[in-house]
């Protein structure tokens, strides 16, 4: 029986989010989901939190963060100390080294891609739910071209976007990290998306500035939310 990993998730431990891990938990129990991999950023303290509740339930909650690098974000999975790091060759290093996997998610956003880069990543993220299509289409032929496995990510900041990407794997449950490893590199996958609301980034910039003080940021991003219910609600009356 297929088994369904959900992937990319940001809990408040993040600068970008206030997402609670009960909520997260709740959620993906309503999903069904047997894997849950929490990526907050910088620290793998979200993903501990959620473990602490989880009971079981879901079975597997897989240590992880998504670390800011010289070329781009670097997720790692199956850390057991936290990567102060900033250096993209030394978080590779140090997640291989604690037994880990490094997952690039989000190719095509904010990212240097080289030669050197490419050759130490084990997956990569060739659907992220806040990403355009063609961004994520590249990112799809970037896994082929170099020849990793895939994984589609929510990379959700706010409760609506806790489904938005589903990993559904041709394989039995793992039963643990070595068995979901394995799966992660080689079994077959489908990834199933929903569309989310297009105000949830803006949303998650204006927790970012609350949180890091930054007023001219909450103006831009309310301003950005206010234009675009205008614009719906002007389509909506031209109807």
């Amino acid at each position: 029986m297929p088994f369904r990993c959900l992937f990319h998730l940001h809990t408040r431990c993040s600068f970008d989010s206030i997402l609670s891990p009960a909520a997260i938990l709740a959620r993906a129990r309503e999903l069904h989901v047997d894997v849950l991999i929490v990526t907050d950023h910088n620290t793998i303290q979200g993903s501990r939190n959620v473990q602490s509740l989880t009971g079981g339930d879901p079975p597997l909650v897989v240590t992880a963060a998504e670390y800011q690098s010289d070329k781009g974000d670097i997720i790692g999975l199956f850390l057991k100390e936290e990567i102060r790091s900033h250096d993209s060759r030394a978080i590779i290093q140090q997640i291989h080294d604690q037994g880990g996997l490094v997952v690039l998610p989000h190719p095509y956003r904010a990212h240097q891609l080289d030669e050197d880069l490419l050759a130490g990543v084990d997956l990569i993220e060739s659907h992220n739910s806040r990403c355009s299509e063609s961004e994520n289409a590249r990112a799809a032929e970037l896994a082929q071209k170099v020849n990793r496995p895939v994984l589609g990510g929510a990379d959700a900041h706010c409760s609506m976007e806790l489904g938005s990407a589903m990993n559904e794997f041709a394989a039995e449950a793992p039963k643990g990290e070595t068995e979901l490893r394995h799966s992660l590199l080689h079994a077959p996958r489908r990834i199933v998306t929903q569309r989310v609301s297009p105000l949830c980034p803006a949303y998650s910039q204006m927790v970012k500035a609350v949180k890091t003080k930054d007023p001219i940021l909450f103006l831009s991003q309310a301003k950005r939310i206010t234009l675009f219910l205008a614009r719906n609600a002007v389509r909506e009356n031209a109807l």
